[in-house]
């Protein structure tokens, strides 16, 4: 059975706004290297919006406040991103687009612990464990990372990000290395999450029928 895991943030109880995430005039360069330019796009509250294309990643870690654009805007939940960011990304939680991956030394249940923000000791342990079963791992809770599948370590990545109850979920090729049994759990956590209200914009491949718009960047 799954555990309800997404109580959304003040951010994302405010009158509803015509979209979660309004992209205008992206662009970003990396040296002579012109990756983003010009991209603007608008993703519905309690959707899922796949990404494709050239400069996807880029894109997403500017809406996911990792990556500050050189030109334009991002609005999430009709809040400029870039001008009230520490406001803003309490809402946001992406897997991971700031090279944060997961330490191969540490368990899963350590994984969790140790990034939890906010929360007062008996909520992380009730948390940890809630998101462990949510994902699949309850009976990995005492593995370490290293000793995980590819597919158990991005199911591991997404609980990870679920911990802060975010509104929006900004995920970089989640299916990538994921064996079956792996996408199938992702993809019911992800169905789970916009059902009880929350948003999702992700990049690569992606089972048939997950996304409710696919936008082609570049």
């Amino acid at each position: 059975m799954f555990t309800s895991v997404s109580t959304l943030t003040p951010l994302a109880s405010r009158p509803a706004a015509a979209a979660a995430v309004e992209v205008s005039g992206l662009r970003k360069q990396f040296g002579d290297q012109v990756v983003v330019d010009d991209v603007a796009f608008q993703v519905r509250a309690g959707t899922v919006t796949g990404l494709v294309g050239s400069g996807k990643t880029t894109v997403l870690a500017m809406v996911a406040g990792v990556l500050p654009p050189d030109e334009g805007a991002v609005r999430v939940f009709d809040v400029d991103l870039w001008e009230d960011r520490q406001r803003v990304i309490r809402s946001v939680a992406n897997t991971p687009l700031d090279g944060s991956g997961p330490r191969g030394d540490l368990t899963a249940w350590a994984t969790l612990t140790s990034a939890a923000k906010g929360l007062d000791p008996e909520e992380v342990v009730v948390r940890t464990w809630d998101l462990l079963t949510l994902t699949g791992l309850a009976e990995q809770t005492m593995a370490r990372v290293s000793d995980l599948t590819a597919g158990m370590r991005s199911r591991l990545m997404l609980a990870r990000a679920l911990l802060g109850r975010p509104a929006l979920l900004v995920l970089d090729e989640p299916f990538r290395d994921a064996d079956e049994e792996s996408a199938l759990t992702i993809r019911l956590v992800l169905e789970r999450f916009v059902a009880e209200g929350g948003t999702v914009v992700l990049s690569g491949p992606h089972p048939h029928g997950l996304c409710d718009e696919v936008l082609e960047l570049g």
